[in-house]
């Protein structure tokens, strides 16, 4: 069994005040893990982020390669998703989207009708160490 699965638990309480967050054209961005974040007994490489786009704005995510970026839109109206060289994906309030790179690139996020916000968190496509069954 991996070390890190062997790790006891443990529990911190961070206020909303100790994440960071950058506003830029429109786009809010709270980073929950990452850069800056307080989080840091994490074992996975994972970074996730709250991020608000007013209507017209656009966020815009680098993503390296063989990164998996999944995000849940859970206010507004929806808007749509861009990857370089591939036609823009349109998505709804509450749903779920996955996008995986195989090289290094940028993803745009595009909020339509109303201010959006979508919860992103970002994980390696594939990892060196076991992942639970989630037949069981």
């Amino acid at each position: 069994m991996n070390e890190a699965v062997k790790r006891a638990p443990t529990y911190s309480h961070f206020k909303h005040e100790q994440f960071p967050q950058t506003r830029l054209d429109g786009v809010d961005v709270k980073t929950i893990l990452g850069e800056g974040s307080p989080v840091q007994q994490l074992v996975a490489a994972a970074r996730m982020f709250d991020v608000e786009i007013e209507p017209g704005a656009s966020y815009v995510h680098g993503l390296l390669p063989n990164q998996t970026l999944a995000g849940l839109s859970f206010k507004g109206t929806g808007g749509f998703i861009l990857v370089p060289g591939q036609v823009p994906v349109t998505f709804q309030n509450k749903d779920f989207a996955i996008v995986q790179c195989d090289k290094e690139g940028e993803i745009s996020i595009r909020a339509e009708g109303e201010k959006l916000r979508i919860f992103l968190i970002e994980v390696p496509t594939k990892v060196e160490y076991p992942l639970y069954d989630k037949r069981r």
